[in-house]
Parts: structure tokens; sequence; C-alpha cells
């Protein structure tokens, strides 16, 4: 197949979705960030590959540890939790953890106007921002302790994908601080039937997790309910800063996979 073909069918940006958020393959040497708009509909499916990659060698060291004499089954989940996490990181660069930070220090600051701007834009980690991150990693901790304590494995492996849905929700519920970063690139290609097209298929997932037992039925609508009043709160507190940018989606992704792995505890 030509090149350009390859690009621009599905496997192709499949694969420039997977290169763009993860380092599991690499990027395509002529992929630039123009190419971003066409891979957002494949976001939901790159972040099952995530979380299969994170998932499997956890249900494998699990499994090992608890077959061990007299094992301590809540230590053994809390160990597989913490490789999930690690895996996460490593597979991901850690760059959406980095966002969750930066918008944590310049939102706890409380700085006006450019000045937010410059505290989110400084790579260096402050005491808001520690804050949140530690928050956040105790509380995906838990939850995945919980989650395979509980043998439901099948929300492991479709939280990443939850979470990159997050992001594209939120591109498509405020304008870019900069059209032309990747933040807005992603916003221009995040269009409200897009949006609708991932809600959809949020609720799908919602059924599927009721329907094998992973979830209770009042479960499915406290997370739509919860991730609704999230993904509105980060698009006001974007608009009312002059709009998003990469920070803001990072940001996005891990409190959204956060808040569907307690929703679904």
């Amino acid at each position: 197949m030509h090149p350009q073909k390859c690009r621009l069918s599905w496997p192709g940006r499949c694969y420039d979705a997977l290169a763009f958020l993860t380092r599991l393959v690499p990027p395509r040497r002529d992929c630039t960030g123009h190419d971003l708009g066409r891979c957002l509909p494949f976001y939901g499916l790159a972040g099952l590959c995530i979380g299969l990659t994170l998932t499997l060698p956890c249900v494998s060291v699990y499994f090992l540890l608890r077959q061990t004499p007299e094992a301590n089954l809540v230590l053994c989940a809390a160990l597989a939790a913490w490789l999930w996490m690690g895996l996460e990181v490593w597979a991901t660069r850690g760059l959406h953890w980095d966002g969750l930070a930066d918008l944590g220090d310049a939102c706890g600051s409380g700085a006006p106007g450019e000045h937010f701007w410059s505290i989110l834009r400084d790579s260096r980690l402050g005491a808001f921002g520690a804050l949140h991150l530690l928050l956040a990693f105790g509380g995906m901790w838990l939850a995945l302790c919980w989650h395979i304590h509980a043998g439901q494995w099948l929300c492991l492996v479709t939280a990443p994908a939850w979470g990159r849905a997050c992001a594209l929700w939120l591109a498509a519920s405020a304008e870019p601080r900069e059209p032309q970063s990747l933040g807005g690139l992603t916003c221009a290609g995040a269009s409200p039937a897009l949006a609708r097209g991932y809600a959809l298929g949020a609720l799908l997932l919602l059924c599927l997790l009721f329907f094998t037992g992973q979830i209770t039925l009042w479960q499915a609508p406290l997370t739509v309910c919860g991730q609704y009043v999230l993904i509105r709160r980060m698009a006001a507190l974007a608009r009312d800063r002059g709009g998003v940018n990469g920070d803001f989606l990072g940001a996005a992704i891990q409190w959204g996979q956060l808040w569907f792995l307690l929703a679904t505890v």
C-alpha cells in the first residue's frame, strides 16, 4: 500500500494514535502534529491496547503471588496494583501525570491571567502539584487494589480507554489556548459528533460491565453523572483561563481514569 494511503487507513490512524499516546510503538517518520485530528477516533482503541498491556502482566503477577504458601491476598493485590501503575507511567512516559501536576500547581497558586500560564508551563514541581499527584496516585492505587482483589479485571483493561475519551470530551467542550499547539490540534479534531460517539461508546461499555457482573446497576448513572460534572468543571476552568492546552487534556485523562476506577469498585 502507498505510504499516504496507509497513513489515512484506519490501521494507520490507530497506529498513529498509539504512537502519540505511548511509547509502545515508534512514531512514523512522516507523522506530524497535524495528523493528530485524524487519530482522535482511535483514542479509545489505543486506550484498550494500553489497558491490555498494563493488565496482562498485572494478572500474571497477582496469580503467581497468591500461589505462595500463606499468601496475603490484599498484599498481593497491592503489589499487582503498584505494577499496573508503574507500567502505565512507563508506557505513557508520565506525560499525562505531568499535566495533572502542572495544572495542580497553576490552580493551587490562584494566580490570575498570564501568571497562571507561566506557572502552568513551568516544568518544576511545586507543593500544589505534589499534593495533586499524591491524591491521584493514592486514590488510583486503592481503587486498583480493590478491583484486583474483587477480580474486576475488565475495569482495569477499559480504564485507560475511558481516560482518553475524557480528553476528547474536554477538547470538544472548550476553545484551545494556542490553535497550532498539540492541544489546539486536538480541539480542532474533537468535533461534537465525535464527542457524542464516544459518549455512546461509554454508555455501551457501562452496559457491558453491568451485564458481565463487574458493576451494579446504580454505579452506571453514578459514573456518568460524576464524569459529566468533572468535565464541565474543567471546561469552565479552561474557558475562564483563556482556553485548553495539553496540560488540561493530560489532567483530564488521569482524573477521568481515576474517577472511572473509583466509581466502578
